[in-house]
């Protein structure tokens, strides 16, 4: 039992009682001058053996997680905070010692000022204070998975402190398999704060930005989510009508936070951070173009400016979040930010054209296939070689990266698929040889199959079991490109007869058949929100509706065939590689923003890094490029 008084490991004297819970009590104690807080896990509301054990797990969990973390938005635990006391010859009591909060949460806190809403100015100030200890939880691979007002601190200085890290999830690679094969984990459900996809047992890092944006709007309105309404064609909160103060470019940032599909919310709290700058930063005025080998477009350049938007725009999901995601319909970047995207660093090793680039999604690593038949990984940040994955014996044509990014995929012209582990690149399976040279592949969502093609048919695999699934039998017999619709349901075949073909692959069902009228697809790729599929033929670039229902529109380039299209990570920009130059372009009106060069050959391939501040580029010159696109 603990009591004032009570000295503890030879170091802690109880001070007095703070306050009791349902899974806990909490105390103040003194550690050498210096006051603490005691948490002591309760069992008694745990019946069965099983869910003591799990609440002692998440405890147990609480302080590991506390203790690895440095920020002062964390409570501080240090490596011997956590223990246990005998209380009795069979009983033991589950303790944990961590930095005392001086403060008050938000849950009381608003209460206490009779749920008066908190101004915008405040909320942009807190969101940020937010943002940078998510950025710290996220490096560590954690999610916090309980995030809500009554687990945020106010201190008197006005520092925010996320607490209660009970809930915590590590994001290992047993945890994302079960993910992958449905086998739901513990379930945390705080009502009106817990996003669809956690309340399922699914917890992705994504889940955190939909709590944090349910916890600004009940500090923007003053009442909690599950009084308002929701859209029942969008499943968006109708929330906006009650907080007045609240400007349309933040609104949009809190509901970018808040959809109900993980992948349509920012993927990284950096992302979240870069679109308040947006909101509290001037547009530059145009500066001129400094010299470089960025060259201009011929077209004269203009400061964006507001532009009347069509019903179609107001209703899409990027809408609201234009102004932040700098001015995102119709609008571009300032014309300044796309002056300064320069060249930061050219990557040698390869021996023959750097076929595909590929990025994890933490952004940490580059992966690279070359026709030499090796696979590098580099460290983007440094441009460090970590390692050659040396297993093919013909060139290597694809690339593909799980979305744990803990796996990776390569297809060669050896006629092989193999299975490697990330980072370590020890090869973990190779997939039964196939009649033909293999061209393309990639993952589904869910990352539980593959698809790959080759030269004379479609297959897909069963990635757990390193199998065949089937073959996709009936399409066309020059389909070169393919990859999963964003819900995993269908998938797009893109086809040297310029048919894009979307398919049912589980059943072989042909769904939608659009043929291209500039020729052959080189490229296809999905526009983050999932609403916008692209498309390259010969110079031209196409723009459809993600079930190919129809063809929204299309530009062309000066240059020669395009032969790969990235969308930029806030799907604001399209990235085209073609002869020797990347054409970075505003995709909703074709209008090209900025022409990089300085590859000496075709360019095969590019990609974005995550946080959008990075663009990669193979080319036929053996050489990868690093552009440095913002800061």
């Amino acid at each position: 039992m603990i009591y004032p008084g009570l000295l503890i490991q030879n170091r802690y004297q109880v001070l007095q009682p703070l306050g009791k819970g349902g899974f806990g009590q909490t105390f103040e104690v003194d550690d050498g001058g210096i006051s603490k807080v005691l948490k002591v896990l309760n069992l008694e509301r745990f019946y069965t053996p099983e869910t003591r054990q799990k609440a002692i797990s998440l405890f147990q969990r609480e302080g590991a997680v506390l203790s690895r973390l440095n920020h002062p938005g964390i409570p501080r635990v240090e490596p011997d905070g956590y223990f246990t006391l005998a209380e009795t010859s069979s009983e033991l009591l589950y303790c944990l010692v961590m930095e005392k909060i001086d403060g008050i949460n938000l849950n009381k806190w608003m209460k206490n000022r009779d749920n008066q809403p908190i101004t915008q100015e405040q909320a942009i100030a807190w969101l940020e204070q937010l943002s940078e200890i998510l950025i710290q939880l996220h490096q560590q691979e954690l999610i916090h998975r309980d995030i809500k007002p009554s687990n945020i601190l106010l201190k008197p200085n006005g520092q925010l402190v996320l607490i209660d890290f009970g809930a915590v999830r590590e994001i290992t690679d047993t945890y994302l398999h079960k993910q992958a094969r449905n086998i739901t984990g513990t379930v945390i459900i705080s009502i009106g704060y817990t996003p669809p996809e956690q309340a399922e047992g699914q917890s992705v890092p994504q889940s955190d930005f939909f709590a944090l944006g349910r916890t600004f709007v009940y500090l923007l309105t003053g009442k909690r989510p599950t009084d308002f309404d929701k859209d029942f064609r969008t499943g968006k909160l109708q929330w906006r009508d009650s907080a007045p103060q609240v400007a349309t470019e933040f609104a949009g940032l809190i509901d970018y936070l808040m959809d109900t599909f993980p992948g349509r919310r920012p993927q990284t709290p950096q992302m979240i951070r870069r679109c308040l700058q947006e909101i509290i930063t001037p547009v530059p005025p145009p500066t001129d173009i400094p010299n470089g080998k960025i060259s201009q477009t011929s077209a004269p350049v203009t400061p964006p400016s507001k532009t009347f938007v069509t019903q179609q725009q107001q209703s899409s999901f990027f809408f609201k979040a234009s102004n932040l995601l700098a001015s995102f319909f119709p609008q571009e970047p300032p014309v300044s930010a796309w002056q300064k995207v320069q060249l930061r660093r050219t990557l040698s090793g390869h021996k023959d054209t750097v076929r595909a680039v590929v990025i994890t999604p933490n952004g940490q690593i580059m992966v690279s296939g070359s026709y030499d038949q090796t696979i590098r990984l580099w460290e983007l940040p440094s441009g460090k070689l970590l390692r050659t994955l040396l297993s093919h014996t013909h060139r290597v044509t694809g690339i593909a990266i799980s979305s744990d990014g803990k796996l990776l995929a390569s297809s060669s012209y050896d006629r092989t698929i193999k299975l490697w582990e990330l980072p370590s690149g020890e090869l973990l399976h190779t997939l039964p040889r196939q009649s033909g040279k293999i061209r393309y592949l990639a993952f589904s969502p869910d990352d539980r199959t593959l698809i790959s093609t080759s030269d004379l048919e479609i297959k897909l695999w069963v990635v757990s079991a390193s199998q065949l699934l089937h073959p996709l039998t009936g399409r066309s017999v020059s389909a070169r490109i393919a990859t999963f619709s964003p819900d995993g349901q269908t998938c797009i075949i893109g086809s040297l007869d310029g048919s894009l073909e979307l398919w049912n692959p589980y059943t072989s069902e042909r769904l939608h058949t659009h043929f291209s009228r500039f020729g052959g697809i080189t490229s296809i790729a999905f526009s983050p929100d999932s609403r916008t599929l692209a498309s390259s033929s010969g110079k031209t670039i196409e723009l459809w509706e993600p079930h190919l229902s129809k063809r929204l529109h299309s530009f062309s380039t000066r240059l020669n065939r395009i032969t790969s299209v990235a969308f930029s990570t806030d799907g604001q920009t399209l990235a085209s590689g073609s002869d020797k130059s990347i054409e970075l372009w505003n995709w909703h009106t074709g209008k090209q923003l900025r022409t990089l060069a300085g590859h000496s050959n075709t360019i095969r391939s590019v990609a974005f890094s995550p946080d959008g501040c990075l663009l990669v580029s193979g080319s036929d010159d053996h050489t990868i490029k690093i552009w440095q696109l913002f800061s």
